[in-house]
């Protein structure tokens, strides 16, 4: 695939420029970092980077994938990990077709080969209900990928890993639920929590996505929190990661 933004092509070449790297297994903590200016100089300890690689917009049985256009410059070392963003047209409805999945999967194949230094690729996309049987297609186009060693990340509604299950077994490394903008789900969500410390389903339990701002649920057997910024990351930002007002999410 060819790339259409020279920032990208920067971007890449700063990812792929050192030896070896952190994993993300090391990093309990990752920044979801959209396509927005980088207004922080390093990261804190144990903290890595998931950024935006790519957006696939979906609008009724089209699709267009647009790339990274802000660079990053993350040290040698730090986790970092490509995340594929499906966005869909509220007034077009897509079925997720074979073209869109293959534009997705497409999408998701150039993150993973194109400077990942992590292993990992993550998938976000807040599929409808109409389109899960097409969701599921779309993760076994995906399967060769983690047979060449790629290891799946996937974010979730939170209501997926506790009162509506249906994300299919085996076909994904990892289940991040977002326990943030929950809606009107948000109160029942929270006292569930509150209560049991961890999500309904076992495969939901070792992540956790997160908002800085928003009180945090603690959950008990969360292993990585990826934690979302309204706006762009600061280094004064860090500080807030540790502060009362976000609860500790590891117990």
């Amino acid at each position: 695939m060819r790339l259409r933004s020279a920032a990208l092509l920067v971007f890449m070449a700063l990812l792929a420029r050192e030896g070896m790297a952190q994993t993300q297994a090391q990093a309990r903590t990752l920044l979801w970092m959209w396509d927005r200016p980088q207004l922080f100089s390093s990261l804190p300890e144990a903290t890595g980077v998931a950024y935006l690689h790519a957006t696939v917009r979906l609008s009724g049985t089209g699709s267009s994938t647009s790339w990274r256009q802000w660079p990053l410059r993350i040290a040698p070392g730090a986790a970092v990990v490509p995340v594929v963003h499906v966005a869909l047209d509220n007034l077009s409805p897509s079925p997720l077709d074979a073209a869109q999945q293959q534009a997705i999967a497409a999408a998701v194949e150039h993150a993973a080969k194109q400077g990942n230094r992590s292993g990992w690729v993550q998938l976000d996309f807040e599929a409808r209900r109409s389109q899960r049987e097409a969701y599921v297609a779309l993760l076994r186009r995906l399967q060769p990928l983690r047979a060449d060693g790629i290891r799946l990340s996937a974010t979730a509604l939170a209501s997926w890993c506790m009162s509506d299950p249906w994300l299919p077994d085996g076909l994904i490394d990892e289940i991040v639920p977002m326990y943030f903008r929950m809606g009107a789900e948000a109160a029942r969500i929270r006292q569930r929590l509150g209560t049991t410390g961890a999500a309904t389903v076992p495969a939901c339990r070792d992540a956790a996505g997160l908002m800085l701002g928003e009180e945090w649920p603690a959950l008990r057997e969360v292993k990585r929190r990826y934690v979302f910024h309204a706006g762009s990351w600061k280094n004064e930002d860090f500080e807030k990661l540790q502060t009362t007002g976000n609860r500790e999410t590891y117990k």
